[in-house]
């Protein structure tokens, strides 16, 4: 039985290597930390540009991929596609709820996402992926409701 073969290059393809995945989860998470301690909101808006550049465009454009993924130990473990998508999603809307709140003064607002976003980076770099069950309870959901 042969292995399958991993992709290392920069390509769209349906699985990501899990060491890509942490480098953009990485770059997240420092930027929310650099945030809080220096108080700098605008510092958000380069996540949140680096997430809409990469769902636009692929893996291949994204910049924390880019700069943290060569530090960190090559994986030969994977990540769907389809669930980067997802978390992906999940961060820019965390990341637009935040920044939305602090633009209009609701500080509790901008703190509680901020903070959502930093429980589930933290999970996912701890190795409990948030939005991939949340993802499966949705299409769980969904695969009832079909059924009813």
């Amino acid at each position: 039985m042969s292995q399958p073969t991993i992709n290392f290059s920069y390509e769209c393809v349906e699985e990501v290597p899990l060491h890509r995945v942490r480098g953009n989860q990485l770059g997240i998470l420092l930027s929310v930390i650099a945030t809080v301690i220096t108080q700098q909101w605008w510092i958000l808006i380069l996540p949140l540009a680096v997430q809409l550049v990469s769902r636009t465009y692929g893996v291949k454009y994204n910049l924390f991929v880019r700069l943290f993924a060569p530090m960190l130990p090559k994986s030969r473990r994977t990540e769907a596609r389809e669930l980067l998508r997802f978390n992906n999603l999940l961060a820019i809307l965390f990341l637009v709820v935040t920044l939305a709140g602090h633009y209009w003064g609701l500080t509790v607002l901008s703190y509680i996402a901020l903070g959502m976003l930093a429980a589930a980076v933290i999970a996912a770099l701890s190795g409990f992926c948030l939005g991939c069950f949340m993802y499966f309870q949705y299409k769980q959901f969904r695969l009832r409701h079909r059924r009813s």
